[in-house]
């Protein structure tokens, strides 16, 4: 079922295994509206960082292989479309290597910078948007009709990543809590655009939620906040 009478935008932010891709994917296939994953495309610039060469902890460097690739993020929740200098990498930004390294590399101004620049185009381009990822209510969208902090218990996070990606082993998915624990802290450190909720988010527990109530709780908050026929 599609709802189409929003119009709009709402931001999803959130720490990493709360599952916000399915969940903003859900709520645009809902209202019938273009989605985009600010995570994907970060993951894509550290993909470029990676073929490059260059170390992580040199900035300039690390901009530069940013600003030097074709990364390409699509906007139909139906259909992932993330490339970069043409090639698909949807399933290598899923990787052990991507992960380790994105933090690092979403920390750099100017990476910041350059890629929420191409995400507000691309928000521009839609009627209404779904748009997941750290930052995007208190920096990308600070004016978006509603915005959505999605949070969850660690060990719950861990679950439902270590069931994304198959894994079973007790040891294995304490390890994920773990290095969920690490970007946490690193990103809600970071000096550019922290990872916190806006002063003006709802902020949704997850843990106890499953991924549909969770996304009934979102459309029945957006048709709420934008009158049928209206817009803003």
């Amino acid at each position: 079922m599609t709802e189409r009478s929003f119009t709009g935008q709402i931001t999803l932010d959130g720490p990493s295994g709360t599952g916000k891709s399915s969940v903003a994917r859900g709520v645009a296939r809902r209202l019938g509206a273009a989605y985009l994953d600010t995570g994907a495309m970060y993951r894509a610039a550290t993909v470029a960082v990676l073929d490059s060469g260059v170390n992580l902890d040199d900035e300039v460097a690390v901009a530069r292989a940013v600003s030097e690739a074709a990364i390409r993020v699509g906007t139909n929740a139906r259909r992932e479309m993330v490339t970069v200098d043409g090639v698909d990498v949807r399933d290598r930004i899923r990787g052990a290597e991507v992960t380790r390294a994105v933090s690092p590399v979403s920390a750099v101004p100017d990476v910041r910078r350059r890629l929420v620049s191409q995400q507000r185009e691309l928000v521009g381009q839609a009627e209404a948007v779904v748009v997941e990822g750290r930052d995007i209510g208190t920096v990308v969208l600070p004016d978006a009709t509603l915005k959505i902090y999605l949070t969850a218990a660690p060990e719950v996070r861990a679950q439902r990543r270590a069931g994304q990606l198959g894994v079973s082993d007790p040891d294995k998915i304490a390890a994920l809590a773990q290095d969920l624990r690490r970007r946490d802290e690193y990103d809600s450190t970071r000096a550019d655009s922290p990872l916190r909720p806006a002063a003006d988010a709802v902020v949704v527990d997850s843990t106890e939620l499953d991924r549909e109530a969770v996304i009934d709780k979102i459309v029945q908050l957006a048709l709420s906040a934008v009158p049928t026929g209206s817009s803003r």
